[in-house]
């Protein structure tokens, strides 16, 4: 649910930093709500909640999104009508130093230029709450460690001259959905080199293999238990596996088809 609520939540985004110069508070509030409702069921969900769905989901709810929206344009209204929006999940590809033919990919969520930056606007749900100013300390602070964000440091910076990478944290909350804060992160250039060597290196490692190593540190995480644990819990070895695994199936991953991410090296060369 936090993942179906967050891409939700991106959808509402998306319309919101691409419609502000366009509509009032409240009517950009009801289209963005319109666009977490369409990708919401597109999910696979029902906007008709009943009682036990409500108490299932918690604050990940479209009421609660709703809610949380009209504080989001309310508190974010200057920077909304005052910014140039120059790219909406824009995908990009750059390449990897020492490295053939590998590219590290991604989507930025929003390209902006305000107050005379380039900046990577990067939005997130979370629903660490804290009493005193909403967001938890160790929340905030552990984005300026997150591989994630270097990377789009290092490709928004290739690709627009990024600045900085501005996390958009939004608090999902039963009864508090007015918690809103901009964490900017940036890192000079020799933080950026380390965690390029860093993920040359785990790319090294994983193509040797030709698989992913065994992490029980990960096998529980966050959001639930790794989705293999069934087959690491009953084969010593999973590349030799023979066949797919009963309950499993094969889905080609494919990002530079699915971002068309061709055209933009092509484009590049």
């Amino acid at each position: 649910m936090p993942l179906i609520f967050g891409s939700c939540w991106h959808s509402a985004m998306d319309t919101v930093w691409g419609n502000a110069n366009s509509f009032n508070q409240t009517d950009l509030r009801k289209f963005a709500t319109l666009k977490f409702l369409e990708k919401w069921e597109e999910e696979g969900m029902s906007a008709e909640l009943t009682l036990e769905d409500i108490e299932k989901l918690e604050a990940r709810t479209p009421s609660v999104a709703e809610e949380m929206l009209a504080h989001y344009i309310e508190q974010r209204w200057q920077i909304l009508t005052h910014c140039e929006v120059v790219a909406i999940e824009q995908p990009f590809a750059v390449p990897l130093p020492g490295l053939t033919d590998t590219w590290y990919v991604g989507k930025l969520d929003k390209v902006i230029k305000y107050n005379g930056q380039t900046l990577i606007i990067e939005h997130k749900t979370t629903s660490d709450y804290k009493v005193d100013g909403g967001f938890k300390t160790a929340y905030i602070e552990s984005w300026d460690s997150h591989g994630q964000i270097k990377g789009y440091e290092y490709g928004g910076s290739l690709y627009y001259g990024a600045d900085q990478v501005w996390v958009d944290a939004a608090l999902v909350h039963k009864k508090v959905h007015d918690k809103f804060r901009f964490i900017p992160v940036s890192h000079q250039r020799g933080m950026l080199d380390e965690w390029i060597t860093g993920t040359v290196d785990w790319i090294t490692k994983i193509e040797s293999d030709k698989l992913f190593s065994k992490n029980e540190e990960s096998c529980f995480r966050k959001f639930g238990p790794c989705e293999f644990l069934d087959i690491c819990r009953h084969c010593p070895e999973p590349k030799n596996l023979e066949g797919v695994p009963e309950g499993y199936k094969v889905e080609p991953w494919s990002p530079f088809e699915t971002l068309g991410l061709d055209k933009l090296i092509n484009a590049g060369e």
